[in-house]
């Protein structure tokens, strides 16, 4: 019989014996792996960013939608002070997404994020996460991240029903197929939640920094699912010099596109030719298929060549582009 060793927790505060100066500067660097958590890439924007005579403890961006995270973190249990707090400091930054990170959430304190998600558009995000320290016998210790409260996307839309009654028939065929596609990716992958999108593209977190799939339907190609590179033309030009392996590990022939303007990110995508949103429910669903086995053989034969990548050459973003927010042609 297999031996099997059991996980024991340990104490936060001999992992990180001072908030400020030990768990935020380890927070600020490790915002990644919170946001797989969170459904979203996080970016640093400044630790103890100043709020009027307060700070708060880490200032982020939400980089596929260039929001604005602040994050508030305890090593304790929740109480009303830090509750206080969280709503100063977003409002202070106008905050898209708010963060609270504990040791321990109360049930009172937790009711109170999800009444707040209820109550707000679907422009504000409160999320409740516990930080768990765990190890294997002697081995280092190990975190864990546990959402426990977040927003939930159908009373969400409840809030904002009248504005979604606007949108087009067009524009709510894209967002059932979209839908389709995100529940299924969101349940092979960390990534816990994606907004989704009304118009003929739709973006997706890939398992590495600074890069994310995108999906498009075009008039001219059909629909694509593309790797986005966000991190800059270094990492593209790596990849590029490994085209020949990488096109072999994934079965056929890519488009790779390398963008020399400020229009948009270097791409390497795939085109199913021909379908469009006005196919039959039964071509749909087909579609969808190959959207969400794209992405299995991207995620399982490239993105780890891409992680490789960032790791020999670094993953500042060498004067990295912007994405385009608008639909795609």
């Amino acid at each position: 019989m297999a031996e099997v060793a059991k996980l024991e927790p340990v104490d936060l505060r001999k992992v990180w014996p001072n908030e400020a100066a030990d768990f935020t500067p380890w927070l600020a660097e490790n915002l990644y792996e919170l946001g797989k958590e969170l459904g979203f890439e996080l970016e640093l924007e400044s630790t103890e960013a100043p709020v009027g005579t307060f700070s708060v403890d880490i200032l982020a961006r939400d980089v596929d939608e260039n929001r604005s995270v602040i994050i508030e973190n305890q090593l304790g249990a929740t109480d009303h002070d830090h509750l206080g707090k969280v709503l100063t400091y977003a409002a202070g930054y106008n905050a898209d997404a708010i963060v609270w990170i504990v040791g321990e959430f109360r049930d009172e304190h937790r009711q109170t994020l999800d009444w707040l998600n209820q109550r707000t558009g679907e422009e504000t995000e409160f999320y409740g996460v516990v930080i768990k320290a765990v190890r294997i016998g002697d081995s280092p210790a190990a975190f864990v991240f546990e959402v426990v409260a977040r927003p939930n996307d159908f009373r969400k839309s409840r809030v904002n029903g009248a504005r979604r009654r606007e949108l087009t028939p067009l524009r709510h065929s894209y967002r059932d197929f979209w839908q389709s596609v995100t529940e299924r990716l969101r349940s092979g992958t960390r990534y816990r939640t994606r907004k989704v999108r009304s118009g003929n593209t739709q973006r997706f977190p890939a398992d590495a920094k600074g890069v994310r799939y995108r999906f498009t339907f075009s008039k001219q190609a059909g629909v694509r699912v593309r790797v986005q590179l966000e991190v800059g033309k270094t990492l593209y030009d790596y990849l590029e010099s490994r085209k020949v392996s990488i096109e072999e590990a994934f079965g056929q022939a890519l488009e790779w596109e390398r963008r020399t303007d400020m229009s948009g990110a270097s791409r390497i995508g795939a085109y199913l030719p021909g379908r469009t949103i006005n196919d039959s429910d039964e071509v749909l669903a087909d579609t969808a298929n190959w959207v969400v086995a794209t992405v299995g053989r991207f995620g399982g034969r490239v993105i780890p060549i891409v992680r490789d990548g960032i790791d020999e050459i670094g993953d500042s973003r060498y004067g990295a582009i912007g994405d385009e927010d608008e639909d795609e042609e």
